[in-house]
């Protein structure tokens, strides 16, 4: 049995999620990270989110989409080191799902591994999980599956905004 095939909802676990300055792990940069601690039940124990400082500039079409900047970043992002150690501190060992996962985790393993980090994110992603609990879909992404649970969303392609419609998603989907 996977992890993904425990009953959420039986057990606590985390979600997370990350915005970058593009599509590569070892080209781009994560520029925010956020996670949720989830209970059993569903309710939110406590947020994380945090903006990164970068080394390079934030591409202009990625300012547009997710509304992070370059001066964002420098008047609140803190380094790198700091807030990888942050979450993985906060996630505490439990399961934790992103969205599309294997982004998330070859950004924060390939950062990992740039500081010599031994250790890596292990996330499980709640696609899966999706196509079990709402099978024959045309897709998966999160905004289809909001759309197809009803789930409002906040502002999209925000790390801890996307945090939480990802956990009403699976809240809802799990009745």
């Amino acid at each position: 049995m996977s992890r993904t095939d425990l009953h959420l909802g039986s057990t606590s676990f985390c979600v997370l999620d990350i915005e970058t300055t593009g599509l590569s792990a070892h080209q781009h940069e994560i520029t925010e990270i956020a996670a949720i601690r989830v209970s059993e039940g569903f309710e939110i124990e406590e947020e994380f989110q945090c903006l990164v400082r970068i080394g390079g500039r934030v591409p202009w079409h990625i300012t547009q989409i997710t509304g992070i900047d370059d001066r964002m970043l420098r008047a609140q992002g803190k380094e790198l080191p700091e807030v990888l150690k942050q979450v993985h501190d906060f996630s505490c060992g439990r399961l934790a799902f992103a969205h599309n996962a294997r982004f998330d985790r070859s950004f924060l393993n390939a950062a990992a591994q740039r500081l010599g980090w031994q250790d890596e994110f292990a996330l499980e992603c709640s696609i899966p999980v999706f196509k079990r609990l709402l099978p024959g879909r045309r897709g998966y992404g999160l905004g289809a599956v909001a759309d197809c649970l009803r789930v409002r969303s906040g502002v999209a392609h925000r790390a801890l905004a996307d945090c939480r419609m990802l956990l009403d998603c699976l809240k809802r989907a799990h009745g």
